[in-house]
């Protein structure tokens, strides 16, 4: 099995520099256009898919629905695991306003950054839960050495994924950069007694021509 994972374009949010977590912001021009060049890029390679997901959030189903468009594919069935972590009361918030109201989140260390259950959102576990339960229904479902996915995602549920799919054991932390409309390709296979996946490649939208943009990325 095979899966693309790609990052939403960039949201109005990532725009403004917002902390989104799960709340709901559609896709900026630049996230339009990001989308479309992907879907081009996508449909130029030859690659076919078996199945498309997407976190139901608009900015991911809107991406994915120019990929599936570009690809020829069905609309993308909705998967709630995948949608972005819920960041609790940060959510909505710049990186001025985390600064004021919640400096705590500022002094974490890297290992600390992915659990939000301190400010009423999602902790560390509760992702990696949804995330194990989301990849055993895929392997149930396209264990086929020669079924590809398509996941249409966040910045964070796609760390956390791609965490999950190449690590073992998985790591609080890792260093891969996930830009908006950033796709990565994982290829899963059996290697000493163990289902795991490895990174075949990781294309930020940059190499197509676009700007990928850096979001939130300067608070993380």
């Amino acid at each position: 099995m095979e899966l693309l994972i790609v990052r939403h374009g960039e949201s109005v949010a990532n725009a403004e520099g917002r902390m989104q977590g799960q709340r709901d912001y559609p896709l900026s021009a630049t996230g339009e256009q990001q989308a479309a060049r992907l879907g081009r890029f996508l449909a130029s390679t030859g690659l076919r898919f078996d199945a498309a997901y997407t976190s139901p959030l608009t900015r991911a189903r809107a991406t994915a629905l120019a990929l599936t468009s570009a690809l020829g594919l069905p609309e993308a069935e909705l998967a709630p695991e995948l949608s972005e972590l819920h960041a609790g009361g940060l959510q909505g918030l710049t990186r001025a306003e985390i600064v004021q109201g919640f400096p705590s989140f500022m002094e974490r260390g890297l290992a600390e950054l992915g659990d939000f259950s301190e400010y009423g959102g999602e902790s560390y576990a509760d992702v990696q839960q949804r995330i194990r339960s989301l990849l055993a229904r895929w392997h149930a479902r396209h264990l086929s050495d020669a079924h590809r996915i398509l996941a249409v995602a966040h910045g964070g549920t796609n760390f956390h994924l791609v965490k999950a799919l190449v690590c073992e054991p998985v790591p609080r932390v890792m260093s891969l950069k996930f830009g908006n409309c950033t796709a990565t390709l994982v290829r899963m296979r059996e290697r000493r007694g163990q289902y795991l996946g490895e990174i075949v490649f990781h294309v930020p939208v940059d190499l197509l021509g676009g700007h990928s943009g850096e979001g939130l990325a300067g608070v993380f």
